[in-house]
């Protein structure tokens, strides 16, 4: 996997000190991310019902692309969003959510490239992960052959595994496709050790040796901890991580802050501290000495809210009088959300321990692929507040 720079982890170190107490690192740190050019415009018009090529029509941001790092360019595609003007995610719409297939391409400079580059299925929530060969896609949903929306076609889950490639000599984008993994999954999470990738999502925990593919996946023991998805996963100095998730149990929703690691050369997990707070669809990205994690959603709470108002919702006649309450009432919780997690936290390995280390200079950010680029963590797109994404690209250092 890329590796921090030294200028890159001279930043985050001063970003995230290794003692309690960050308030005044604080302002250096917010200093050293910079917003780079947002999210240029999906340009595939496929439904009239979304405006492309209006003068109006711009990048909404996308949640769960695609995105990571090959040959010097950023890659970022597929993704999901609402695009229906003033029909959101709890607004009546035509649609429902969409899934895309555009594939943009920011050149090392930092200027988007002009693209026409499209995948063959739209796909979001895929785990992701930049490599050498070219940024590993692993799962997701979405529709085979192009864009459409969850009001259309039912959501349809991928096993698909795949090298997504800039060839910068050809100026085109190339996929190589990997042993498909045991089941169709999205929302997973995965990180590379040795040259083998991890993967964990639900119960499972699956391996695929990436300098012989051709062995396929490998079954793994699972973690000492409850089932989970919507986790984060990073490996980090010969371990993988998995922290955090969330699952619906016969309680309601449970929001994990348990974290765990996995020593491929041991072939045993080991628990590891409680993080302050539940991270479940944020970012980690491995650097020196430890883990930096960003975002996420924490509020439990309005989580259990918004379900119990959805099972309230459908189990009444679609549009009678309280149907609409109920959906009132979720829509207004999703307009007054307040956003996901400021607060950026550092692990360090060798204490074992978490700290508060900042904040992230902008809304914070959930479901969105943690990239390494150049040396340098950045994060592209991805959702603000429930139903409502960001076409900003930040990068630290």
């Amino acid at each position: 996997m890329v590796g921090f720079s030294r200028r890159a982890f001279a930043t985050m170190a001063t970003l995230l000190p290794l003692t309690p107490g960050t308030a005044a690192a604080e302002p250096a740190g917010r200093a050293d991310w910079a917003r780079l050019a947002p999210l240029p415009p999906n340009p595939t018009e496929w439904h009239p019902a979304i405006p492309v090529g209006e003068p109006h029509w711009r990048q909404l941001g996308l949640a769960g692309p695609v995105a990571g790092a090959h040959a010097g360019h950023l890659i970022v595609a597929g993704g999901a969003n609402f695009p229906e003007p003033a029909k959101t995610s709890n607004r009546r719409n035509e649609l429902g959510k969409v899934y895309w297939n555009d594939v943009f391409v920011m050149a090392p400079n930092g200027s988007w490239l002009p693209t026409t580059f499209r995948l063959p299925n739209s796909i979001a929530y895929s785990a992701c992960l930049s490599t050498e060969r070219g940024v590993l896609v692993i799962g997701g949903e979405g529709f085979p052959g192009g864009p459409s929306g969850s009001a259309l076609a039912p959501v349809r889950k991928f096993a698909e595994v795949f090298y997504l490639r800039y060839n910068s000599r050809r100026h085109a984008i190339e996929q190589e496709q990997l042993p498909p993994l045991p089941r169709p999954m999205s929302y997973g999470v995965a990180g590379i050790v040795d040259d083998v990738v991890h993967v964990a999502e639900g119960a499972d925990f699956y391996a695929l040796d990436l300098a012989r593919p051709g062995d396929g996946w490998r079954t793994l023991p699972t973690w000492q901890g409850d089932p989970r998805s919507v986790a984060v996963g990073a490996a980090h100095d010969g371990r993988f991580y998995l922290l955090s998730g969330r699952a619906q149990t016969t309680t309601g929703w449970q929001f994990y802050r348990d974290a765990h690691a996995y020593s491929p050369r041991r072939r045993s997990w080991r628990r590891l501290a409680e993080l302050p707070w539940c991270v479940t669809a944020g970012l980690a990205f491995p650097g020196e000495g430890g883990l930096l994690v960003l975002g996420g959603d924490r509020d439990l709470a309005r989580w259990n809210l918004i379900q119990e108002q959805t099972a309230l919702r459908d189990r009444e006649p679609k549009d009678s009088p309280r149907w609409h309450e109920h959906n009132d009432v979720i829509t207004w919780i999703y307009d007054h959300h307040t956003g996901f997690t400021p607060e950026v936290l550092r692990y360090d390995a060798a204490r074992n321990s978490w700290h508060t280390a900042g904040h992230f200079p902008g809304p914070p950010p959930a479901t969105t692929p943690a990239v390494l680029w150049n040396g340098h963590p950045v994060v592209a797109s991805g959702e603000i507040r429930p139903g409502v994404r960001t076409p900003a690209v930040w990068r630290l250092g």
